[in-house]
């Protein structure tokens, strides 16, 4: 047992000096993964503050001395030539990891989740997004869809409106005479999702602080909707009645049936609308461009380009509860961690790898931000509602 302690030692001790090669952070990778406890114990050893509480409690000699038995039993070795980027990240901290490992393993022989015989530094816990929204109605009054029960909505009659499976917002069919030109408005917070189906029966779903403007019931030759933010849509088809979906500056996605992505936050640059099935047409006031699927295009300062071959699954993996990277930069992740976990990212350094993850949205942040990290390119701290993102 105390073999494999050591070895455990060894690795998070190598990743704290950044000197672990690829194929022993693939074998710590898996050792983190494989439950709950052994990602608990990994977070406590390799906080920051946890370190440094660690090095006043621990004697000077007591750790010397352990740190000569590891080296003579040839457990671990400094590293050659690597410089350690942080000031914490000393040999004597190192010593406290191994230390706190095999002193847990001993106690218990097993990873608890809890009691690690650690302190662990009180902070603000950042939680993962979920089923939240607003309704605002044409009257002007607001309907909190986060609370609202199952069923017809109470504040809606006349409008034939219901919430169903916690979810998502079904507009049902209604007899009489209807308005078409009064405008609802569904929208999400950070750290918010929501799905709506409307009077056509189009589906769509409304990421992370995202606003859908759209009329209860659409006209007879146009269907219209105004998006701010990004959402996924699977347009009902109708060959008489175009669907539109209207973006900041007037910018158009014009459809008659079909499934894509938009992504306009009036935060970001870029705008990007992504076809997964069908045929759409996007244009502006100086351009257009006909997509066809694994197509997109963008527009940036007015001006409309466009990719033949996107990676889609990584585009629309929100909609699946993932999030999904390949070949991301540290910047387009972490714009993504910030909405869905309501957070503020501040950069202490640049970092030009780029990351591969799929990891699902309901995890942890803290679980997410290690996951990240396990490659050695980049560290994060938290406090409080902010993220910094060390090299």
């Amino acid at each position: 047992m105390d073999k494999e302690a050591h070895r455990v030692a060894y690795l998070i001790a190598g990743y704290i000096r950044n000197s672990l090669t690829p194929a022993e952070h693939e074998e710590l990778d898996d050792w983190v993964n494989e439950n709950d406890r052994n990602m608990k114990l990994f977070e406590d050893l390799t906080d920051e503050r946890n370190i440094e509480a660690n090095l006043q409690m621990m004697e000077k000699a007591q750790s010397e001395r352990i740190f000569r038995e590891l080296q003579q039993g040839g457990r671990f070795e400094k590293p050659k030539g690597r410089k350690i980027a942080l000031a914490w990240m000393s040999a004597a901290a190192v010593v406290i990891v191994v230390l706190g490992v095999i002193a847990v393993w001993r106690s218990s022989n097993t990873f608890p989740s809890q009691n690690s015989n650690l302190p662990i530094a009180k902070t603000h816990v950042l939680q993962p997004g979920g089923n939240r929204a607003t309704l605002t109605l044409p009257d002007g009054s607001v309907i909190d869809l986060t609370d609202a029960k199952n069923g017809a909505l109470p504040n809606a009659e006349a409008f034939n409106i219901a919430k169903q499976d916690d979810r998502i917002l079904v507009y049902r069919q209604r007899t009489g005479k209807q308005e078409t030109e009064a405008m609802h408005i569904l929208s999400t917070p950070m750290g918010g999702q929501f799905q709506v189906i409307l009077h056509d029966n189009t589906k769509v779903w409304l990421n992370a602080e995202s606003t859908l403007r759209y009329p209860e019931t659409f006209q007879s030759n146009e269907r219209k909707v105004e998006l701010s933010g990004e959402a996924y849509f699977e347009v009902a088809h109708n060959a008489k009645a175009p669907f539109k979906v209207v973006m900041a500056d007037s910018d158009t996605v014009t459809v008659l049936g079909t499934h894509f992505n938009v992504q306009a936050y009036p935060t970001e640059k870029e705008k990007a609308v992504t076809l997964v099935e069908g045929k759409v047409l996007v244009q502006n006031d100086k351009d257009k461009a006909v997509l066809t699927p694994r197509m997109q295009a963008t527009i940036l300062d007015n001006m409309l380009n466009t990719d033949k071959n996107v990676d889609i699954e990584e585009i629309t993996g929100w909609k699946d509860g993932l999030f999904v990277f390949h070949d991301a930069p540290i910047e387009k992740i972490m714009n993504q961690v910030a909405r869905w976990y309501n957070a503020k990212i501040v950069y202490r350094g640049n970092i030009r790898q780029q990351f591969n993850a799929t990891i699902n949205r309901s995890e942890p942040l803290e679980k997410l931000l290690h996951l990240l990290q396990l490659n050695g390119y980049v560290k994060f701290k938290t406090e409080n509602d902010i993220i910094y993102v060390y090299p």
